[in-house]
């Protein structure tokens, strides 16, 4: 079985900037085709999912961030901890809003919540084809041992 050539700097180096970069391109592809195929209020929607979407993905970064490099005991602790929970509650209370209200359809805002999601796919699958690519032209193939 082959070993993974890519150095894990490599694959990590620049990953916010990726997935910021690839989450963009989602949501500039899907809003216009819900806009097209649905309604504005669709790719609104989605639009405002989208949104929290990055929202949510960067304050839980910043948590695990901040408990990686200081610990639960460091400086600014409460901050993050206030930003970790409040990122379930923000978006609890906009998906109750979106609820009780028909500004927004439910459907949207839950597929603009996966925009990352997708973003984080498309770099696995990014990194699985850079793997290969590199064992492909180091002459190595997954049947040699």
């Amino acid at each position: 079985m082959g070993a993974i050539t890519l150095k894990n700097d490599d694959i990590f180096e620049g990953l916010d900037r990726r997935l910021n970069r690839s989450s963009l391109i989602v949501a500039c592809i899907a809003i216009p085709l819900a806009w097209f195929f649905f309604s504005a209020r669709a790719a609104l929607s989605l639009a405002a999912g989208g949104v929290l979407s990055y929202i949510n993905f960067h304050w839980l970064k910043q948590a695990i961030d901040f408990l990686v490099r200081q610990g639960a005991e460091g400086r600014g602790a409460r901050g993050v901890v206030v930003r970790f929970v409040g990122r379930y509650a923000l978006i609890g209370i906009f998906l109750y809003v979106t609820i009780r209200s028909s500004a927004l359809q439910l459907v949207f805002v839950f597929a603009g919540l996966l925009i990352y999601v997708a973003a984080i796919l498309i770099e696995c699958f990014s990194v699985v084809i850079r793997v290969v690519i590199e064992d492909f032209r180091n002459g190595r193939s997954s049947n040699n041992s």
